[in-house]
């Protein structure tokens, strides 16, 4: 683009800078010639004004108030070429231009307006093309991205690699990097860029420069940021679509629709491999991310848990990994209590584990805590109950995960459970009564611990099984012939 400085600069035009030198590197957008009395009514701004200088006023307070006119306009400088009988421009306008920072360019009469307005359209073009060639070549770098990589990152390293710069897309609220595209984006000696993104995103358009900024920087920028606006609502959409998805996969799995097992190729799918656990969230009060929204929550993204509102509660299925504990914690609001059940195995199941960051987050309310594990409080006595309540505590608690896994895949574990106690854990007495082989009882003891995390064989295990079962059944909780 063509600045004041750059005109003053040309020889040919003899231009001469008699005020408002300290704003020369004003852009200049177009020319405009006028000679009425008030230009300001028919120029645009940018205009640089041409004028053989007969429409400004003679008294020196009258050219102040012209002077100041012109200045709102937002013209970008005034050429003076006077005619014989234009007024003498008074020392009074050239300090007021001064104090405006507004140039004002002297120049002889003979110049042609015509070959001045020449010089400041064929820049403006020229601009105007080297503008278009860049957008196309951004637009076609970023095209040839799309093609050649499937993940943002690549996209963003091209892009970076095309206009020379280390570029990232951050939170803008925590500054967590969504994408970046060099190790480190905070070096002392360069300047970083922050320009927000449109949209739903909340996320910053992160830049450090390699080379010199140049004018038309900031329609390359204008068009980046827009450009990855696009982006970044398209994975909005989708993880929508996820979210939907995976609401519907947790309440077939509730609902028994679908085995733990056979969802877990689904859920390896999604990134959920590992140790996953059932989580039941009541949400706080102006969290970063509502309930609704959580799922954008920037470190939730590489691995998305799966949420399922229910009433005022949402519940997930999610890796047991801080930083996706945290993040759910967090963006929720202050006041979220969180209750985390054990890992979820094929013998739990997962409305086992859902039962199980129920009661946990029952009992994190009690406690007053944010976020409580299943089974790291005791949720009964381990004395025998003095109440109702009390009984059905400790039934629930030790022995609800069997009674539940029974009532849905027709086993007995907690006839064996009871068997096995009633002969002091004696093995083979045990397999007699109940009728099966040894390994058979070996088999589902271990199921028994899996599904209630106590161990039958220990001192601790029994004691809590034994208090549980005579509870139950002194309180017609289970069937005195169970």
């Amino acid at each position: 683009m063509l600045t004041v400085q750059d005109l003053i600069n040309i020889e040919l035009l003899k231009l001469q800078a008699v005020a408002g030198e300290g704003a020369t590197s004003r852009l200049i957008t177009w020319a405009h010639a006028v000679d009425l009395p008030d230009p300001w009514r028919w120029i645009s701004p940018g205009d640089l004004v041409m004028t053989t200088g007969v429409g400004i006023p003679r008294a020196a307070q009258d050219q102040v108030a012209w002077l100041e006119q012109l200045v709102q306009s937002n013209a970008s400088a005034l050429v003076v070429a006077p005619r014989h009988d234009a007024p003498i421009l008074s020392n009074q306008m050239l300090k007021a231009a001064d104090n405006l920072l507004f140039p004002i360019l002297l120049a002889s009469f003979e110049l042609e307006f015509i070959k001045l307005s020449h010089y400041v359209i064929e820049s403006v073009l020229n601009a105007q093309r080297e503008r278009f060639n860049a957008i196309e070549h951004l637009f076609q770098t970023y095209a040839d991205a799309l093609r050649k990589s499937p993940e943002m990152s690549g996209r963003l390293s091209i892009l970076a690699q095309t206009l020379k710069l280390d570029l990232a897309i951050e939170d803008a609220v925590s500054g967590f990097k969504i994408v970046k595209t060099a190790p480190s984006l905070a070096p002392h000696d360069e300047h970083i860029e922050r320009i927000a993104i449109g949209g739903r995103t909340r996320a910053n358009l992160v830049m450090i420069r390699k080379v010199e900024r140049t004018m038309d920087d900031s329609i390359l920028v204008r068009s980046l940021v827009g450009l990855l606006g696009v982006e970044l609502e398209r994975s909005m959409i989708y993880r929508d679509q996820q979210r939907e998805e995976g609401a519907a996969l947790l309440r077939s799995l509730l609902d028994s629709e679908m085995q733990f097992i056979l969802a877990r190729p689904i859920l390896e799918r999604r990134a959920l491999s590992g140790t996953l656990v059932s989580l039941a969230i009541t949400p706080g009060e102006k969290g970063t991310w509502g309930v609704d929204e959580i799922h954008h929550s920037p470190p939730l993204h590489a691995a998305p848990p799966l949420l399922l509102e229910d009433g005022e509660l949402l519940l997930a299925i999610s890796p047991d990994d801080s930083a996706t504990l945290d993040s759910l914690l967090a963006n929720l609001g202050n006041g979220t209590v969180m209750g985390i059940s054990r890992p979820i195995t094929s013998a739990t199941g997962v409305r086992e584990s859902v039962r199980q960051a129920r009661l946990a987050m029952l009992q994190a309310k009690e406690l007053r805590a944010g976020i409580l594990r299943y089974g790291e409080v005791e949720t009964g006595l381990i004395m025998a109950p003095k109440s109702l309540s009390e009984a059905r505590a400790l039934v629930g608690r030790y022995l609800g995960p069997l009674i539940e896994h029974d009532r849905a895949n027709g086993t007995v574990l907690l006839r064996t459970l009871i068997t096995f106690l009633e002969n002091d854990g004696n093995w083979k007495s045990s397999a007699f009564d109940l009728g099966i082989h040894r390994q058979t009882l070996v088999y589902r003891l271990k199921s028994i611990e899996q599904l209630s995390g106590l161990k039958p064989t220990t001192t601790q295990g029994i004691a809590r099984f034994w208090i549980a079962i005579q509870a139950g059944k002194n309180t017609e909780l289970l069937d005195s012939h169970t």
